[in-house]
């Protein structure tokens, strides 16, 4: 895992240096809307009882329920003219949900929250040309992933609190979008991203009192197998884009 950390980091800093003297390179701020799918996205059940469990179909999934994204990426052709570049940057996601349960005479709101850092370095296809304003493009990634996270019930008179042990993933990501110049140095872009996120790495480590854990390998607990858990979610951004040296 540190392995394949140290050569993405190592990767995104020559494309950075590249970036500044190559005279042709895109910078790109974005943000938008993050969709959990698949084992990601889950619901709480009605009741307090049915939480997390006691018969709540989504008792294995994360419990996410929406999104946002944001984050900064450069991008340097790997020669003046051609289509292709290599695009490395840093990404956030940060998910969450929230419900509010009757208890006796008052009432608990559950939260909960997760977060994604990543450092992503991959490849890009644009489509239409160099001087086209109207860009196409086709992109794919590697995702060095730092999870983060909490959960929290707030009662009326006292509030607990558990924090999700840090933990790191390897992931792909896939995307696809258009890029429209507006003027020889700035345009703006919009695209989606389909990122699964835990690819290599997954791992089980029983919860404590305090702290839980990402828990997405496979395992057994009085004598219930859980399968493993696929962490997934599409991102729909737009941005701005800096373009230097055309």
């Amino acid at each position: 895992m540190k392995f394949y950390l140290v050569n993405i980091c190592i990767s995104l800093f020559v494309l950075i240096n590249s970036a500044i003297a190559q005279p042709t390179a895109t910078v790109q701020f974005i943000g938008g809307y993050s969709i959990p799918l698949g084992d990601y996205k889950g619901t709480f059940g009605e009741t307090r009882d049915q939480f997390t469990g006691n018969g709540n179909p989504d008792s294995n999934t994360y419990f996410m329920k929406s999104g946002i994204n944001y984050g900064i990426f450069v991008k340097v052709p790997i020669s003046r003219k051609s289509p292709v570049s290599i695009k490395g940057g840093v990404a956030f996601n940060i998910f969450s949900q929230s419900k509010e349960y009757s208890e006796g005479t008052g009432s608990v709101t559950v939260d909960l929250k997760q977060s994604l850092f990543g450092i992503t370095l991959g490849g890009e296809y644009d489509f239409g040309g160099k001087k086209s304003k109207i860009r196409p493009f086709l992109g794919a990634e590697l995702s060095g992933n730092f999870f983060a996270g909490s959960y929290t019930e707030d009662y009326i008179d006292s509030t607990e609190s558990f924090t999700l042990n840090a933990d790191f993933r390897i992931g792909v990501n896939v995307a696809a979008g258009v890029d429209v110049s507006v003027h020889n140095n700035i345009g703006f872009l919009v695209g989606a991203k389909y990122s699964f996120a835990n690819l290599i790495g997954k791992d089980y480590e029983a919860d404590t009192r305090s702290r839980y854990n990402l828990s997405d390998d496979s395992h057994t607990i009085n004598n219930i197998v859980y399968p493993s858990r696929n962490i997934i979610y599409l991102q729909l951004y737009g941005g701005l884009s800096f373009y230097f040296g055309r």
